[in-house]
């Protein structure tokens, strides 16, 4: 008699990469509502709790921060792939500073002399979340393990 031995051999789902990726796709998520808040503003169109420039301002302000939250932090302590000392995360790091230093010196005026328009600091400020949100995405599917 044959003394074969089946074994089937079971994958192992790793959890971890489960939570980076859903936090991934919920940064997405926060980001579509990010990008359908700056086209409304700009094509008259309502958006809940939006009523002129400035407030639409400090929602992309609050989604922007809140994308960051949903992605960084998590891979940071989660994600095998992840690295302090990558360009992506040096890079996501100072553009997310740039990003909390113009938001606190605009709303605390003191850009005023240069930017007097909400709605040009919510283009600046769109435009590096956007900046952000790109590198965040791309570092997912370059870096290796």
């Amino acid at each position: 008699m044959n003394n074969m031995t089946v074994t089937t051999e079971t994958k192992k789902v790793d959890f971890t990469d489960v939570i980076v990726i859903i936090s991934a796709i919920l940064g997405a998520i926060v980001g579509s509502i990010a990008i359908w808040l700056f086209i409304s503003v700009f094509l008259g169109g309502n958006f809940p709790f939006v009523t002129n420039d400035r407030s639409a301002f400090i929602a992309l302000a609050i989604l922007g921060t809140t994308m960051c939250a949903l992605v960084y932090p998590i891979r940071a302590s989660m994600s095998k792939k992840f690295r302090w000392l990558s360009p992506f995360t040096l890079s996501a790091i100072f553009l997310g500073t740039v990003i909390v230093l113009f938001i606190t010196l605009y709303l605390t005026n003191v850009l005023n002399a240069i930017i007097t328009n909400d709605r040009v600091a919510m283009i600046i400020l769109g435009s590096i979340v956007l900046l952000k949100w790109i590198l965040a995405t791309v570092s997912l599917l370059v870096q290796k393990q």
